[in-house]
């Protein structure tokens, strides 16, 4: 007697719109952003991931009163106007990241 074979569920797809694949999606290798201390970052989501322990000093580099590299990174490469004016407001690693994070989940919903 054979069994029938039950067909496999397939797992819906999650659909990811434009914006949040740009958040998400690497930079062009040209357009890394590349910290003062050396090192590349590739995405907006790493950006607030490698913020959690990246020197003060580091971040002092790319943020002060007068310019916020972070934020004209994000607007130019990726295109997100709305995350560079938050990011641009910000003033330490903390708030800077948390932004990013809330950010990246608004546009993943």
């Amino acid at each position: 007697m054979e069994r029938k074979k039950k067909a496999a569920k397939k797992r819906p797809k999650k659909k990811t719109t434009k914006k949040a694949a740009k958040i998400v999606k690497d930079a062009p290798t040209e357009n890394y952003f590349i910290l003062a201390n050396g090192q590349p970052i590739k995405n907006v989501k790493e950006l607030a991931d490698v913020l959690e322990h990246l020197a003060d000093d580091v971040f002092r580099h790319h943020v002060t009163d007068d310019k916020n590299d972070f934020a004209n990174w994000v607007e130019h490469i990726f295109e997100d106007i709305d995350l560079a004016k938050e990011i641009a407001g910000t003033k330490d690693k903390h708030h800077t990241r948390i932004v990013l994070y809330k950010h990246i989940v608004r546009k993943l919903k």
